[in-house]
């Protein structure tokens, strides 16, 4: 029996999920596409036709992210054929090759105070929506954790007396364990006791929670942060991003090391496993991606310059 598009898409999120991906954004788009397929009246198999049009369906964007979309659809349909072989597996690089990062938006403390008071706009029953998208936004601004990371913890990933996070099912699947301040720990006391308070045992395990009680997805705090956007008037290139939150905490632990002298050899790698990276190489992107970053490289390279040079001069 063939499987429908949805059917189909629920499957393949469902089977890499189970080898530890995350696939948030990609879950996102599939389901747009199915989306756009019954909207459309398609039926059958996906095809290379419908995936091209949907890719562009969005209008006011780059071409960028036509072409990510496009490369979605196209894994989720090279996972799909030896089910179905009627799927049709759309061309590479229709819409031009992927693999340039997006300009970041790196948050200043006053506009992360002005989204955290922003937040007291967010209405919802019992208050609860309101302390949630502050607590989440509080926690991603002191963590640097991916946002999927964030609304994935459970009540028992929160170790209280040595005041350390179990992250699990991370990207690539891995495990670890992030300290956080102890500031941090009282923020997320407190909202623990506001949400046992408004829904008791009826909470369910997750930790961070909707108005109703239920876990928090992706979309609730995703709309939740376009509504405070908005109002705030963050229109400027790079529009910011809640994923920014992550970049922002990077780049202010590479520049307070560098500020200090520390060594960054060694520091890079505890950044790195703090972050859940897979490579190096993602943590070292930062140095030539954030401006400040790259002129303190340069600022540096230029003193051991120097000081090479009298070394030379003394021999």
């Amino acid at each position: 029996m063939k499987k429908t598009l949805s059917q189909a898409v629920d499957f393949y999120l469902e089977t890499r999920r189970q080898f530890g991906f995350g696939l948030v954004q990609t879950g996102v788009e599939l389901r747009s596409l199915v989306r756009y397929a019954e909207q459309s009246g398609h039926t059958g198999p996906l095809t290379s036709w419908l995936a091209i049009q949907w890719a562009q369906e969005p209008q006011r964007c780059q071409p960028s992210y036509w072409a990510l979309r496009l490369a979605i659809a196209r894994r989720f349909a090279q996972f799909w054929l030896p089910y179905d072989s009627r799927t049709e597996i759309p061309p590479p690089e229709y819409f031009g090759p992927l693999g340039r990062r997006r300009a970041v938006h790196i948050y200043s403390p006053d506009q992360v105070g002005a989204l955290l008071k922003a937040s007291a706009q967010l209405r919802g029953a019992h208050s609860v929506r309101a302390a949630t998208f502050r607590t989440v936004v509080g926690l991603l601004e002191c963590t640097g954790l991916r946002i999927g990371e964030a609304l994935g913890l459970s009540d028992e990933d929160i170790d209280w007396s040595a005041e350390v996070l179990t992250i699990r099912h991370a990207k690539g699947g891995q495990t670890r364990v992030v300290p956080v301040q102890s500031s941090t720990m009282e923020a997320l006391g407190r909202y623990r006791c506001l949400r046992r308070k408004a829904f008791g045992r009826k909470a369910g395990p997750r930790f961070f929670v909707n108005s109703q009680g239920t876990p928090l997805g992706y979309f609730g705090v995703n709309r939740a942060f376009h509504q405070l956007r908005r109002a705030l008037g963050w229109t400027h290139r790079p529009i910011p991003r809640l994923h920014d939150l992550r970049h922002t905490f990077a780049v202010r632990t590479l520049l307070a090391w560098y500020r200090s002298g520390e060594p960054l050899d060694t520091k890079l790698w505890t950044l790195s496993t703090y972050l859940g990276h897979r490579h190096l190489a993602d943590t070292y992107w930062y140095l030539s991606a954030v401006p400040e970053l790259m002129q303190l490289c340069q600022q540096r390279f230029a003193a051991a310059q120097t000081w090479a040079s009298r070394g030379a001069d003394h021999e």
